[in-house]
């Protein structure tokens, strides 16, 4: 496993453990409201969901939250913030003054 990964399984940990009630939803889930997916696949998108949802609330990125999560688990994600500031500096052209 990488180590984005592990920072969005991290994320998604610590959504499920805040938001016990959506064991219930996925134990409720028939087949048809599972849409084809498995359900695993219906799980991860729902904790997606609500992890852009909380990230929403608190007026972050996605992606941004879940680095601050991760953080604050312990995990050393600055190869993983430098690597993000880099290929953005390259989308942008400026990665030359880097």
């Amino acid at each position: 496993m990488t180590i984005r990964e592990q920072i969005h399984q991290n994320a998604l940990a610590i959504i499920l453990e805040a938001n016990p009630q959506l064991i219930r939803e996925y134990d409720e889930m028939t087949e048809d409201a599972l849409c084809g997916m498995t359900l695993a696949e219906a799980r991860d998108l729902r904790l997606t969901q609500a992890l852009v949802k909380e990230a929403e609330l608190r007026r972050m990125d996605a992606w941004a939250y879940q680095l601050m999560l991760a953080e604050d688990a312990g995990m050393d994600v600055s190869a993983v913030r430098e690597e993000d500031r880099r290929a953005t500096a390259a989308v942008l052209g400026a990665d030359d003054l880097l």
